[in-house]
């Protein structure tokens, strides 16, 4: 039994069961299947190298997906694959256990809906603040990097298995 009924897409996202596969952007509901184990392998070595060196920096956290980002102000919700939120973002971090605003850093590996990680979630990060925002193909594994400047992503580069950070100042081969 409903209390109140849904208005909008990202109340029906927030009465989903916990652990539910979607994202919520500008207001449309996209459902996402399981990602391959090409996916998952990549998203591992990358949270991996990337943990190693903030722990050793102590300069914030990593976290990987599924975990829920609410940017209410443009009512989505997303769910990125990895996140770095430092330790001046840490705000965002609330106790209801989920994030409420903008990561620092994004990194999405691709799936089959690629659209919504190269355009429509692009944007959304873009509109929200997130300082740099990666795009990688587990396939191909080239990856696609965004430095956020005056408000507007700058394509900083486009490589093959090279990860590079000038946010954490971090570089490494994958």
């Amino acid at each position: 039994m409903l209390e109140k009924i849904p208005k909008t897409a990202l109340d029906v996202f927030r009465l989903l069961p916990e652990g539910t596969l979607c994202d919520v952007i500008d207001n449309v509901l996209y459902m996402s299947t399981v990602p391959k184990y090409t996916h998952q392998r990549l998203l591992l070595h990358l949270a991996k190298k990337i943990s190693q060196h903030i722990e050793k920096s102590q300069a914030g956290e990593v976290f990987i997906s599924p975990v829920d980002v609410y940017l209410d102000e443009f009512l989505s919700a997303v769910q990125p694959d990895l996140i770095y939120v430092s330790d001046e973002s840490k705000d965002i971090i609330k106790d209801d256990g989920y994030f409420h605003g903008a990561p620092d850093l994004v990194i999405e590996v691709l799936s089959n809906d690629r659209k919504r990680d190269t355009v429509l979630k692009k944007d959304l990060y873009e509109k929200a603040g997130v300082k740099e925002y990666h795009i990688t193909d587990p396939d191909s594994r080239m990856i696609q990097s965004f430095i956020l400047e005056n408000g507007n992503y700058v394509k900083k580069y486009e490589n093959h298995g090279v990860f590079k950070s000038d946010l954490l100042g971090l570089e490494f081969s994958f």
